[in-house]
């Protein structure tokens, strides 16, 4: 379901030319845009839930009567899972159906935010977390992978740049939304608000999404792998949250020393296994291995901006919850308004040149920010030109990872790049919170942790000058993103 500009190709619409469905030429027609909505919908809720409960630990302690150490599972546990099952479940939709993953995702955070809402004791809360963690990676990985299926070429771009605009936006507004529910209705709110989403963008799923899985009926699903992958990213996940808040946690490092031995396990298996879950001859592509390192490092950057902008502000300047997001609110903006345009841009200029622009320019405004901390003017002026930067950056890494696979594994490609980025933005927080610890004073340690985020920004650009497809030109029009195979986008989609 993809449309391209007419002097590309003849706009098409998968399953007919019926009424609604039947685009004006050069425009997404009714059904692409809901589509786009609904998978943006599950996007929204499952990166709302990463930052909302941050701020209801307090008021979860006060009535559950919990010990810091449980409430702070209630966060991690989420995280935990989320990052354990991403790769899995790419796999999955491949060979099962994205759309029948999706729907059983919303289904099943519905259920887990009823179980959360409802939870007697602290205990609970935590088990219906990590559930909620199972399918918030559930419906993650199978939206991006739906997104890829249904558009071509740069209208992938498009989407997928408003996809990651929403990302950024859920995480922003997500503090701002729990404080709000959590002082007006209660903590138990904050997951009560989850099922009505997820249940109306259930009935709408089934009603505009199409199923598509690329498996193929003579490959089986490589279950050791899964089982590896999930023991993997769990410990990886659960030691690098231990060790943010710990650094010296020994149960931290020895999840961290078993995640490299589960890898190295993982390994082994994938290359005797006749159908791997990961097939390792993805990663002999340039373009993969440089679009999923740019991903990881462009989250490190911008997750890791995100906390060391909040403790600045907060706690060094001692401003409120409220002045916090209000001087955080330019970057996020000018991040949303510029991937919306992400796609138009590569349509031009191709993946290489925003991924590498944009590295650049949102290195510039955060050293611009590092330097110019005491001038609001030129911090603020920093902060917008750091925004335009991950707003060109993180769609064209992002698209790149993705279609850098063969359509048949578009799942797999989408979980091993949301599973980079979401190490990527762990471990800014762990490393760049220790350069912080480590400063004679906040303020000096949070000017060191910026100029290092400005760093991974402009390795990133490094990366994507070098790595990244540059435009191929269509016969008598733009430039468009080349698939995988040359296959002019299409990578034999299925159609109805």
């Amino acid at each position: 379901m993809s449309l391209r500009t007419p002097s590309t190709a003849e706009a098409t619409v998968a399953g007919g030319n019926a009424g609604a469905d039947q685009p004006v030429a050069g425009c997404w027609s009714r059904r692409d845009w809901s589509v786009l909505l609904i998978t943006c919908v599950g996007l929204f809720v499952t990166q709302l839930d990463l930052t909302v409960v941050n701020v209801a630990v307090g008021a979860i302690g006060r009535r559950l009567h919990a010990s810091t150490g449980a409430v702070t599972w209630v966060v991690d546990g989420y995280f935990v899972t989320f990052a354990a099952f991403m790769i899995g479940f790419g796999d999955v939709g491949d060979l099962f159906g994205r759309r029948r993953v999706f729907l059983a995702g919303l289904a099943g955070f519905a259920a887990a935010s009823t179980g959360c809402a409802a939870a007697p004791g602290v205990g609970w809360l935590i088990l219906f977390r990590t559930l909620q963690g199972v399918a918030g990676a559930a419906i993650l990985v199978s939206s991006l992978a739906i997104l890829a299926d249904a558009f071509d070429g740069t209208d992938r771009t498009r989407a997928i740049g408003v996809w990651s605009a929403v990302a950024g936006i859920a995480l922003v507004v997500g503090p701002l939304v729990g404080g709000l529910v959590v002082d007006g209705l209660g903590w138990r709110w904050i997951f009560w608000i989850n099922v009505p989403i997820s249940l109306v963008s259930i009935a709408a799923g089934r009603r505009v999404l199409r199923e598509s899985r690329r498996g193929g009926h003579d490959r089986q699903l490589d279950r050791g792998g899964q089982i590896l992958a999930v023991l993997m990213l769990g410990a990886l996940a659960w030691g690098l949250s231990e060790t943010a808040a710990e650094p010296g946690s020994v149960i931290g490092w020895l999840a961290l020393g078993a995640s490299v031995l589960l890898a190295a396990g993982f390994v082994a298996v994938e290359r005797r296994c006749a159908t791997p879950l990961v097939p390792l001859s993805v990663f002999r592509s340039r373009t993969f291995r440089g679009a999923n390192l740019a991903s990881l490092l462009v989250n490190f950057a911008t997750l890791g901006l995100l906390y060391l902008l909040s403790l600045d502000f907060e706690h060094v300047d001692g401003r409120s919850a409220t002045a916090t997001g209000i001087r955080i609110a330019p970057l996020f903006a000018a991040y949303a308004a510029v991937s919306m345009l992400a796609g138009r841009i590569a349509d031009r200029f191709g993946q290489r040149v925003p991924g590498t622009l944009g590295g650049l320019a949102a290195g510039t405004g955060v050293a611009l920010v590092a330097v110019e901390r005491a001038s609001g003017a030129a911090a603020g002026a920093g902060l917008v030109l750091a925004g335009v930067g991950i707003g060109l950056a993180l769609p064209a890494v992002v698209s790149s990872a993705v279609t850098a696979v063969p359509g048949a594994r578009a799942g797999l490609g989408s979980g091993l790049n949301n599973t980079a980025r979401q190490i990527g933005g762990t471990l800014g927080i762990a490393l760049l919170g220790g350069v912080v610890a480590g400063a004679g004073s906040e303020r000096a340690g949070i000017g060191r942790a910026l100029i290092a985020v400005a760093a991974a920004y402009t390795v990133a650009a490094a990366l994507a000058a070098s790595t990244l497809r540059r435009p191929t030109p269509a016969r008598g029009g733009p430039a468009h993103i080349p698939s995988p195979g040359g296959s002019d986008g299409h990578h034999g989609r299925q159609q109805p």
